[in-house]
């Protein structure tokens, strides 16, 4: 069993995958005018798994009934996710969904048997005092969206631990692939009530650049790395890094939305730093000590 601190390479791939999807927000509130959520992030869902398919080189072994539930993981977080957000309102999807480290702290421990420790609860607890703080705080309009993004957090902390042991085994792409794969299927629904609903779609030049830029870099790039992380960490010392999204996605809306630059963001920014230190200062994969 080892306690040796996380080597900063390894730290990099939770980081990416977090600074990717605090893009994400920003390039999707721009894109909902003209792709409505669901059918968006299926979308994004098909690029994404295209190009993960092309960087393996082949179909990944799509018979393991794991990667199915994976995949029902996956397609549930993106539909509960945009469902929340639409009855609560965006504040409330940015903030609830960061309650993601504290389902994966939970449930390690029984998976994984990967102990959650003091030092990793204290670095959750203040990196996400932090990221409630840079995200204002806004309590949701809807107690039904509240509970749905609840959900959506659970569900990704689910498909985080879950696929830990396959990855660790198989490898983060090979894993990515074929979970993405089984998701895409499970979308159709969704995708099909919101556009029988007559909601409104139009492929703009800029919409078209928003599906490639969530396709590529915001689910394979950043689900691939964020499973790279888990393939080299405690799958708790990589959820921390889930908190650094509102930081990056505020930090990228300051100059597109002419926002200013508040004393909250910078407090709360420096809170988030600290809990991933925290989180990441000892430990690794399958140490229980």
């Amino acid at each position: 069993m080892s306690s040796r601190m996380a080597k900063p390479g390894d730290l990099a791939w939770p980081l990416l995958a977090a600074a990717l999807w605090g893009g994400m927000y920003v390039v999707s509130r721009l894109t909902f005018d003209t792709i409505p959520p669901i059918t968006l992030g299926l979308l994004r869902l098909l690029v994404g798994v295209a190009v993960l398919a092309l960087v393996l080189r082949r179909l990944p072994l799509l018979r393991d009934r794991r990667l199915a539930g994976l995949g029902a993981l996956l397609a549930a977080t993106l539909m509960l996710q945009f469902w929340g957000t639409a009855l609560a309102g965006a504040a409330a999807g940015s903030l609830l969904t960061l309650l993601t480290p504290v389902f994966v702290a939970l449930l390690a421990p029984f998976v994984l048997a990967e102990v959650t420790r003091a030092r990793q609860w204290a670095g959750i607890a203040v990196a996400l005092a932090g990221a409630v703080v840079v995200s204002g705080g806004s309590a949701g309009t809807s107690p039904w969206g509240d509970l749905l993004l609840v959900g959506a957090s659970f569900s990704w902390g689910a498909y985080t631990v879950l696929g830990a042991p396959l990855v660790r085994r198989l490898g983060a792409l090979e894993i990515t692939t074929g979970a993405g794969l089984w998701a895409i299927p499970l979308m159709l629904p969704g995708t099909a009530v919101e556009l029988a609903s007559g909601q409104h779609l139009a492929f703009t030049a800029g919409a078209l650049l928003s599906v490639l830029y969530l396709g590529v870099f915001a689910t394979a790039l950043a689900w691939w790395a964020w499973y790279r992380g888990v393939e080299r960490l405690p799958a708790v010392t990589v959820s921390v890094f889930f908190l650094a999204q509102p930081v990056v996605g505020i930090a990228l809306s300051i100059p597109i939305f002419h926002l200013g630059l508040s004393s909250a963001f910078v407090a709360g920014s420096a809170l988030v730093v600290l809990g991933m230190l925290l989180a990441s200062g000892r430990g690794t994969r399958g140490d229980t000590t």
